[in-house]
């Protein structure tokens, strides 16, 4: 699990997230949430559990965390895929799902989306004419 976590870390890093350690962020109920990565853009948070399984389980944590700290929540499954009915809820949360292979993908996506919004007030000052 240290590999996964240095991933992540250097991922976010490299996306322009802040990381958050120790990985925990206190809930509207008043009581700290684990997660095993945490890490910020100042306005929202994105947190992600990472299982070696997951199950139903696995998912109703995570969501319950979600759901008491307001973080955008992602559940990484070492094992690359959840069961299917694990799925099916995570789906349902609105969690997020990675796989070993796909955690940097989600961070290459928020550097390209970055990128992206750049880029456009470029576009609109050079079609504007003197």
């Amino acid at each position: 699990m240290y590999y996964e976590k240095l991933a992540l870390e250097v991922n976010a890093g490299a996306s322009g997230l802040t990381v958050i350690k120790p990985a925990v962020l206190t809930g509207k109920s008043g009581y700290d949430q684990k997660f095993t990565f945490v890490a910020t853009d100042g306005a929202l948070n994105y947190a992600f559990d990472v299982y070696t399984e997951v199950s139903e389980r696995e998912v109703m944590r995570s969501y319950l965390k979600k759901l008491d700290t307001g973080a955008e929540t992602y559940v990484v499954c070492l094992q690359g895929r959840l069961t299917p009915e694990a799925a099916a809820l995570a789906r349902e949360y609105g969690l997020g799902v990675l796989g070993p292979g796909s955690v940097g993908d989600f961070f290459n996506k928020r550097i390209t989306q970055q990128l992206r919004a750049m880029a456009q007030p470029l576009r609109q000052s050079s079609s504007i004419s003197p």
